[in-house]
Formats: C-alpha cells, structure tokens, sequence
C-alpha cells in the first residue's frame, strides 16, 4: 500500500496520555482526491453489481460453503489484491481506498469478507511488509489473483492473546532447510489456501545460551506432512472455511523465511495492526446497511396508526445508530489518511477501530434486531443472520480485553518514564498537593499539571459552530491526562496488574480520538462546497450528539478511577470461582 516512506508521524492516540494534541495530524480532515473518488466509486460499483447477481449470504450461511466460482469472480475483479503493487499483478491501492473497497464488500455478507481479509489483510501481509524482491516476485502476483489463497498460522490451542507462548517449533537442520513440527487452530482459509504465513519458534544462541525467539515462515500448500482437521462449525461467517491446520515434519528451505530470523513477534503484531484497520471499515459499512433495514422496517411498520420512527424509544435508537456509524467512520479515515501520510506507529489507532468498530456493529444490530421485533428473531429476515456474523469481530485479530490492555499500557509508558524522572512517586505524590510550592523540583511537571486542569489544548482549526465541541475537548483532554498521572501515582508498576483501570483509561482515550476525528470530519464538511445546507445541518447534529456521549462516558470513567467497585469485583469473583457458578439455591434459605 502507498505511504510516505520518508516521513514519520507520531501517533495522535499516543499524544493524549499526555495531555498533548497535534492539530496538524488532525486538521485537514484526509480527504479524497478526484482520482480516487472515481476510482472508489467504479469499484464499489462494481462490487455493489457482483454481488446482486453471486452473492447470496443466507444460501451461504445454510450451506455453510463459499462456492469456488464466487471467489475466482472476487479474484477476477482484483479483490484479492487491493494493496499489492500493480507491477505484481495487483491494484495498488492506498490504505484509504482499500478500506473502502473491502468496506463495500463486507456490507453485502461477512463470511465473504472474512475470507479475503483472511487472505490479504493478515494472509500474506507479512509478505507485503518484510518480504525479499525474490519472495515477493515469486508469490504476489499469484497471490494477487487469486491463483493461490493466503492463511495467517499464528494461534494455537494453547495460545491466543498470548502470542509468545506458541509451541510450534522450527529446527535448523543445517543443511539449507528447517523441520516445523506443530499445529495451529482456528485459520481461516486452512484446507484451501496454498500460501501459509507460519510463525514457529526457533533457537537462537544469546550470550552463550540457547533461547527460543519466533520467526516466520512460509508454508507452500501440498507440502509433505501438511495436513488439517474437520471443517469447523461456526456460530456465524459460517460460509468462510475455518480448520485446525498441523505440521508433521513439515521440510522448509531457508528461502522461505520472512524477514528476519527471531523477530516473528514483531511480524505477527504489525500484520494484525493493519488487519484491525480494514476489520474497522468493514464493521463501519456492516453498520450503514443495518442502519438502511432498521429506518425502512420503522418507516414502514405502523402502531396505533403511526410509524414507529415517530416513538421517542425507537428514534433514540436511530439516532444512535446513525452517530456511531458516523465516528466510526470518521476515526477510520482519519486513521488511513494519517497512515498514508507516514504515520508508522498507527497500532494504537487500529487498536480504536478495531475496538470501536466491532463493538458499535454489535449494539447496531442489536438495537436494530428490537426495532424489528418479532421479524427480527425470524430467519427469513437477515437480522439473526448478521447478528451471528457479526459476534466473532470482537475476539478475533485480538480480543477487545487484550486491545484495552495494550492500549492503557502502551499509552502509560511515555508518562510513567517522565515521572520516574522526577523521582520517587510518593514525592511526586507530595509535591502535586501543591504544585506551587514546589516549582523548584516539579517546575515542569507542575506547569504541565496546571495547564492540563485549564484544558489549555485548544484546537484552534475547528469550525466556529463547533467551538462548544472543541472547547469540551480540550478540557476533558487535559482532564484525561491528570487522570493518567494519578493512576500512575496511585499504582506505580502494579498497574500492569490492573486490568479494570487499564479498561478506563483505553475507554477514555477511545472517546477522545471519536470526538477529534468527528470534529475534524465536521469542520471539513462545513468548510467544503460539496454538501447540501440539509447534509451539512445533519453532520453538525450528529458531530454535536456524538461529543455530548463521549464527553459523559469520559466524565463517568474519570469518576470511576476515583471511587469504584473494583475491590468488590475482585471478591465477588473469586466468590463465583470457588462456588463453580452462581452457587445459590432460593430453597437452601
């Protein structure tokens, strides 16, 4: 995918854990060019056209089966190789313009969507991003065509989110080639693909020991000692393949290692911080269709001689559904445009689209699965279908539990380590019960403090009718910080221990990044000439409706740091644990 390879833009997630916002990497919101609205609008034509006629998710859901003429039409329209360079068989596209042409294709069925994104956005991602010109000649034009199908290996039956603990193992046998012994659980595309990204530990000798590091492989289909288990029998995307895949002795040549030796870790993460990206986008178009089926059925469906769009109940529900597909959006675009302007730390970003797409696709479709009623728990409607479909985007390419995790964790380094030079935390502690007094010592820190609490980060670039909106940020941004810092003092290292008030801080800076890129989207639409007066009034009220709920979900999780329940979870846990369930009978009492 294009970038700018010379650039480096710091991260506009990372920047709020310490109270700071680069308006720069905000404002201009990343627009189109000319070129690339015709070029998304031919393609998502066409995709729109394909898949009127070939695409049938309720037969493919029943039958549990993606017929191979539907992917050879997929790969035919060069779906299968969205971001591979066009001397290499591929189209080429920029981050924007892929997420977009995937984003079409998930709105007509997910399975379809999840095999191509398990084909391209982790498949033979790796080999886009660390591939040799000899790998990358010999694989991606086949690749890009749909000739050969892509499978990322990395999760076992002991290993999920806890990547490092793989045991499939490679052994250097000394001779050019290596020996991979192991199996993989849960791939998508398993029995069908022939091109595997495998990651295998291997041995490394440091400092005179023998140590195990993972490192990456591919792993050609028809190998000897390739094989795979049943079918998996899913809950939803039914119609994508999903198999246990093992390795028996599986003979590699070194040829067929990717990037470098030892740094597989670091491979598998930044294949699936891209993954999250296009998983957002997706999860972004699922929620425009849903939102078209639930505004028809309560146009259309009638009580007590009105439309239901006219109860206040489902109007709350609309309108909700409307704003979330509106920020997701805005957070994805703003995410791509960064990305392609040299943005190389972009994981705590896609970390936010992947948390906020999957989570809003869900309460989308669950609040438009109410507004159906009774139609929609029947299976002759898609809505149970979707519901299905869309449960697994919270799990997989990283659990949203594990994603808050990193997104706390990561964010607290960069303040933790400034604090630790300030010394010990219980001076630090003293000393912010007044910060004037002990300016000689806490000078900076202190000046720092005290501009966080007057929420002096304006952002001047905002449009005048959201300056209400952008003055919300700036407080509740430096109101953030201060937060991080008194998590840090209250904590100290134990904070990686705590997960409930990690869950806060992801939550806030989630909130933070929905409210800045909505108020940059906004300002570029109120700025443009291309919107109606009508279009440009409802993106102001959503921009408006949007950072009013961010804001109180802000302001309740700072309130939570302060005082919760935390301590009482943690028993009553422990309670539930060692009673094997609920463990209470009404008739015992």
């Amino acid at each position: 995918m294009a970038s700018n390879p010379n650039s480096n833009i710091e991260s506009v997630v990372g920047s709020f854990f310490f109270g700071e916002i680069n308006e720069n990497l905000v404002f201009p919101y990343p627009h189109f060019s000319d070129a690339q609205v015709e070029m998304a609008k031919e393609m998502t034509a066409a995709v729109d056209v394909f898949a009127k006629d070939n695409i049938n998710g309720e037969k493919f859901d029943k039958e549990a089966h993606l017929p191979k003429e539907v992917i050879q039409g997929l790969a035919e329209m060069g779906l299968l190789g969205l971001g591979v360079p066009e001397d290499l068989g591929g189209l080429g596209l920029d981050y924007t313009l892929y997420c977009r042409v995937f984003a079409q294709v998930a709105s007509h069925d997910g399975a379809v969507a999840t095999m191509i994104g398990a084909h391209q956005s982790i498949g033979y991602r790796a080999l886009l991003n660390e591939g040799s010109p000899e790998q990358k000649q010999k694989w991606l034009p086949k690749l890009a065509t749909g000739e050969v199908i892509a499978a990322f290996c990395l999760t076992e039956p002991g290993s999920g989110s806890d990547a490092y603990s793989i045991k499939t193992k490679a052994i250097d046998n000394k001779d050019g080639t290596y020996t991979i012994t192991g199996q993989k659980l849960w791939i998508t595309n398993g029995g069908m693909a022939g091109f595997y990204s495998v990651f295998c530990k291997t041995d490394h000798v440091v400092d005179g020991k023998t140590v195990e590091k993972i490192s990456c492989f591919i792993v050609e289909g028809g190998m000897p000692g390739l094989s795979f288990g049943e079918k998996e029998n899913k809950m939803g995307i039914r119609a994508s393949e999903t198999r246990a895949v093992y390795f028996d002795k599986v003979i590699v040549p070194k040829e067929n290692i990717l990037g470098e030796l030892g740094k597989g870790f670091k491979i598998a993460m930044n294949v699936l911080n891209s993954g999250r990206l296009s998983l957002g986008a997706g999860c972004a178009s699922g929620m425009k269709m849903i939102l078209e089926l639930a505004t028809g059925h309560a146009t259309n469906r009638k009580q007590f001689d009105r439309p239901i769009a006219e109860f206040g109940l489902i109007q709350d529900k609309l309108a909700k559904m409307a704003a979330m597909t509106y920020a997701l959006e805005s957070v994805v675009y703003l995410t791509t445009g960064n990305m392609i302007k040299g943005m190389n730390d972009y994981f705590m970003e896609t970390a936010v689209c992947k948390v906020l797409g999957s989570e809003s696709l869900w309460t989308t479709i669950d609040m438009a699965m109410q507004i159906a009623a009774g139609n929609g728990y029947m299976k002759e409607y898609p809505y149970e279908r979707i519901m299905r479909d869309s449960r697994i985007n919270m799990i997989f390419e990283g659990t949203n539990e594990i994603l808050r995790c990193l997104l706390a964790l990561s964010g607290v380094r960069g303040p933790s380590e400034d604090m630790k030079e300030l010394g010990k935390i219980s001076e630090v502690s003293s000393a912010l019960h007044n910060p004037i007094k002990s300016l000689g010592v806490f000078t900076k820190f202190a000046r720092k403090r005290m501009s966080n609490m007057m929420g002096s980060k304006e952002l001047t670039k905002a449009h005048p009718e959201l300056k209400e909106q952008a003055e919300k940020f700036s407080q509740l941004l430096g109101q953030f910080a201060i937060t991080v810092e008194n998590t840090l003092i209250k904590y100290g290292k134990k904070i990686v221990d705590n997960e409930l008030p990690q869950g806060r801080l992801a939550d806030m800076v989630i909130e933070l990044y929905v409210m800045v890129a909505t108020i940059s989207r906004t300002t570029a639409i109120l700025n443009g000439t291309k919107a109606t007066a009508e279009e440009k009034e409802y993106v102001l009220r959503l921009t408006k409706y949007i950072c009013n709920e961010s804001g109180r979900k802000i302001r309740r999780n700072i309130k939570a740091m302060a005082k919760s329940n935390d301590k009482t979870i943690a028993k009553l846990s422990e309670s539930v644990v060692k009673a094997g369930g609920y463990g209470l009978d009404i008739i015992n009492f």
